[in-house]
């Protein structure tokens, strides 16, 4: 039986990221561009169980500024924080919309936008560095 190859550090902070990174795109829309974009159900506990930051654990700090990280760690707060009244789990669209147009949603979106803009330089020389082929 084989053991599978870690992935090396760069490429698991990528794949580990990228993924956060999804979420946060998501919750950084409008309320029913949000809902549409997760597929229309249970959006909003998917969101406030994957923008979390022990989602990051395996993200070595140093891939980040400080400034950025801080971002992270104040978006996750704002989610957390999200009553559970906002984010019950559901199967039904309509109370899954219901949930992202919640008040309680409004103060981590506006977080999620503001990560995204702090990171936006990072996160293009991230993709650049992937693309790259050796000589």
């Amino acid at each position: 039986m084989s053991s599978a190859t870690p992935l090396p550090e760069k490429e698991l902070f990528q794949s580990t990221f990228d993924w956060f990174l999804g979420h946060v795109e998501s919750l950084a829309l409008d309320p029913i561009s949000c809902y549409e974009s997760q597929g229309n159900y249970n959006v909003a506990h998917e969101l406030w169980y994957f923008i979390r930051k022990d989602q990051l654990a395996n993200v070595s700090s140093e891939r980040l500024s400080t400034h950025q990280w801080a971002a992270v760690e104040d978006l996750c707060r704002s989610v957390a924080n999200v009553p559970e009244f906002a984010r019950r789990w559901t199967t039904l669209a309509s109370e899954s919309l219901e949930n992202m147009e919640n008040e309680a949603w409004v103060s981590g979106r506006a977080k999620a936008r503001h990560l995204l803009t702090i990171l936006s330089s990072g996160t293009a020389e991230l993709d650049h560095d992937v693309s790259e082929s050796p000589p």
